[in-house]
């Protein structure tokens, strides 16, 4: 393959990275080797060493790259929901339902996370759950930030749960996996999520705790 010649550092770090990622939806982390992703981006294998330092500065730097994507998309989602009408909110929930996890960049962050690799995770979670929360207190008078966390990590474990085992879990529950199905899910899950003040989600912690504490004794 003949070499690739890019305009800039930065340029040439994305090109690497774009290889890198397709190559970890293949083949998994586990299974990434410089001299393949060297060969897939059209370059040298000291070039990759030059931007990264070694294998795991790539890996670091993808589940980096994958991390920030996300957590972008997902901000922008919610900041257009803080202005929406009220005949739009419904349809910009699920917006944001839908850009959290795009294409194989949902792949690539779950096997990344598996395999290890350190990303902002605090600092990207912690934006999401400060917007989130804007959103709820605009739906909902007198809203409790830790519902809000709680809601967010909620949201999270079942969007990532449908990355890793989705469409066998639907098809065992009887669900298609067409895109018509996903969508009519995501604008259910939309609605609830609107709907839900804290009123509805008061719970008495200390109740369950003892609860599981007679059970577990």
């Amino acid at each position: 393959m003949a070499k690739k010649t890019h305009n800039s550092p930065e340029a040439a770090r994305d090109a690497i990275l774009d290889a890198a990622q397709k190559m970890v939806v293949e083949v998994g982390p586990a299974g990434l080797r410089i001299s393949a992703v060297a060969k897939a981006a059209g370059m040298a294998h000291p070039n990759i060493i030059h931007h990264f330092g070694s294998r795991e500065g790539l890996i670091h730097a993808l589940a980096e790259r994958t991390g920030e994507r996300a957590t972008e998309r997902i901000a922008a989602a919610i900041t257009e929901a803080l202005s929406a009408s009220d005949e739009d909110c419904v349809a910009a929930m699920t917006r944001v339902l839908d850009t959290a996890y795009q294409g194989e960049e949902g792949i690539v962050a779950v096997w990344l996370h598996f395999s290890g690799a350190e990303t902002e995770l605090h600092a990207n979670m912690r934006r999401i759950v400060e917007l989130s929360h804007q959103l709820r207190e605009r739906l909902h008078a007198d809203v409790d930030y830790s519902n809000t966390n709680r809601l967010v990590m909620l949201v999270t474990l079942a969007l990532v749960g449908e990355v890793v085992s989705g469409a066998a879990i639907k098809e065992a529950l009887g669900f298609g996996n067409g895109d018509s199905e996903r969508a009519h899910f995501r604008q259910w899950l939309a609605e609830i999520l609107i709907n839900l003040s804290d009123a509805e989600l008061a719970t008495s912690l200390t109740e369950v705790n003892l609860q599981l504490r007679v059970k577990n004794q």
